[in-house]
């Protein structure tokens, strides 16, 4: 029962960050389905082999080893070029601003 909590959480938390980002002109809805048939392929990477293989087969192991790293390798060139995603209506947010006000 406290699954159920913890999804509702998530949520909560999922929509105060969309919230957020779309405030400060960071929200980008394309860019949001492409992570989430980006999260989708990993997951399919990851699975397939105990849906498609036999587990006690002597290749099961080291394939799926071989999937868990693609899969890592995967996030992490994944989050190295969302990091340089530039949004066209980014604008500088008032924190941002008083951050590099010396005088605030």
């Amino acid at each position: 029962m406290y699954w159920l909590g913890f999804v509702v959480l998530v949520l909560v938390m999922a929509f105060i960050r969309y919230q957020t980002a779309r405030q400060a002109g960071l929200w980008s809805w394309s860019k949001f389905f492409l992570t989430l048939v980006f999260i989708a392929v990993v997951c399919t990477i990851v699975s397939a082999p105990l849906l498609l293989m036999n587990m006690h087969s002597l290749y099961f192991w080291p394939v799926y080893g071989a999937g868990w790293a693609v899969a890592v390798g995967l996030f992490v060139w994944f989050i190295i070029k969302a990091r340089r995603w530039k949004f066209p209506n980014a604008s500088p947010s008032a924190e941002a601003d008083r951050a590099r006000d010396p005088q605030g």
